[in-house]
């Protein structure tokens, strides 16, 4: 306290003209927001992990009753193995983790969980690796463990009945299965989406520093496409780098088109403040490592380019199989309101490489519901239940939420949740939050889990009742 006191004061006297007059207020208070948020996110921090560290007294001996009640109805089945079902659930990150949540405690089920990664990472938030890659272990967190059985290695073929895993050493291993759970997620090209050979933390964590090396070294840095990944990354190189030249360019005439005109034009405006170049509605004929060229010839050079379109869904596994025939016009597998793979009762697919009816934006949290609805249909066609629908058995109604945060900077944003947008700082703040607890939920820690419970039906409610959803347009 009494280092940043002063820092505070410093700054507040910094900010007098030339009579010793302080300057407006706001003017003062808009420089000391990132002392100010670095505080709250440090009293945060150490009040989250408190309450953390006193919920394991309770937390502790509730799961070991827990395992051991498993672990007696584990010998019960295994009397009769026949009756135990495997459930493959190929990918491990948000939407695979919440579908194993689900499952994993049934003693009923054998469950496989394959990953080309020993380990999950928050990737709303990697885009701040680019410049301060020391986050990297606050982001990301070893593959939880438990009653359920881990392959390390990478799915090269999936059928309706089996998946061919292709491990480390060289050799293959085909699994069979009753019922599968796809969330493998789309590429959203390198360095975001890890490449094959970054399986360990470490191998990951050594491409974030030589990536920010690459952006510390670079004077000029051009951005392809002006959506939130787009814009992301180009506010943070800005807020970490504020002398390089950084040019955002986009086909379309705003950027962040998907999100409410309030956030639109505070992400332009933020960006325009800074003097960042943005050539929207400029039409591309062509890409390379230093360059683009636009279609009417305009050619925009760079040190380095970031291409941030062009999303694919990783769907390769299936398009030589007997499930093909379930990939849409852009690879992505279909699916209908039960989640399910049309056709394939025992298969569903979830969060980025599947197309569901409501045709919502692709998100991590959308993604995790997803695998929340795959998780429990398994147990209901087990049960012989009736299945339920996403998302109105998830959310009560027939829209799920809007949620989203658009990060500029680490001290700057804008936060939606249908009608209400909140710009500016507090919206970096609940970003922090947002990232702090949800890292927390999917290492399994009793802080997040009880965080995201509520917050998940706190935001349902809100949905349903006082902040609905804004109708979409017919045209």
């Amino acid at each position: 306290q009494a280092r940043v006191f002063p820092l505070v004061w410093l700054k507040f006297c910094a900010h007098r003209d030339a009579h010793g007059r302080a300057r407006a207020p706001v003017m003062v208070l808009s420089c000391c927001w990132p002392t100010i948020l670095k505080l709250v996110e440090l009293a945060l921090i150490v009040c989250l992990e408190i309450i953390d560290r006193w919920l394991l007294l309770f937390w502790i001996p509730l799961e070991c009753w827990r395992k051991v009640r498993e672990t007696g109805m584990h010998i019960v089945t295994d009397v009769q193995p026949l009756k135990r079902k495997t459930v493959v659930i190929v990918g491990a990150n948000f939407g695979g983790l919440a579908a194993l949540e689900e499952v994993s405690h049934n003693p009923l089920l054998h469950v496989v969980v394959i990953d080309q990664r020993e380990y999950f990472e928050y990737t709303p938030g990697v885009l701040r690796l680019f410049c301060d890659p020391s986050l990297f272990s606050s982001l990301a967190g070893a593959t939880p463990k438990g009653s359920h059985e881990f392959l390390l290695g990478t799915v090269t073929e999936i059928s309706s009945s089996s998946v061919v895993v292709s491990r480390a050493s060289g050799c293959s291993r085909v699994v069979d299965f009753d019922y599968l759970i796809l969330a493998t997620g789309a590429d959203y090209r390198q360095p975001i989406t890890p490449m094959a050979s970054e399986s360990t933390l470490s191998a990951r964590a050594s491409t974030w520093n030589k990536e920010a090396a690459r952006v510390r070294n670079a004077s000029s840095v051009l951005v392809l496409g002006g959506g939130a990944v787009g814009a992301e990354l180009a506010a943070e190189i800005v807020c970490h780098y504020p002398s390089k030249r950084v040019t955002i360019v986009d086909a379309l005439p705003h950027l962040v088109p998907l999100f409410p005109p309030r956030t639109v034009q505070h992400v332009e405006s933020w960006f325009k403040d800074r003097r960042v170049e943005l050539l929207l509605g400029e039409q591309l004929e062509k890409w390379d490592e230093q360059s683009c060229t636009c279609k009417d010839g305009r050619v925009i050079a760079a040190d380095l380019v970031y291409v941030c379109f062009g999303l694919r869904s990783n769907s390769q596994p299936l398009s030589a199989s007997d499930l093909a025939s379930s990939l849409g016009p852009r690879k992505e597998v279909m699916v209908n309101r039960y989640l399910q793979v049309e056709g394939h009762q025992h298969i569903f697919a979830v969060g980025d490489v599947m197309s569901h009816p409501s045709g919502e934006i692709k998100q991590a949290y959308y993604a995790e519901m997803n695998g929340m609805l795959a998780g429990r249909n398994v147990l209901r066609h087990l049960q012989g239940l009736p299945l339920q629908r996403y998302p109105e058995d998830v959310a009560g109604s027939p829209v799920m939420p809007l949620v989203y945060v658009v990060s500029l900077g680490r001290y700057d944003g804008s936060l939606g949740f249908n009608k209400l947008v909140i710009n500016g700082p507090l919206a970096a703040l609940l970003k922090w939050f947002i990232e702090w607890t949800k890292v927390r939920q999917m290492k399994r820690r009793p802080v997040g889990k009880i965080v995201w419970a509520l917050g998940d039906a706190v935001s349902f409610f809100l949905s349903r009742t006082i902040l609905k959803p804004v109708a979409k347009s017919s045209d």
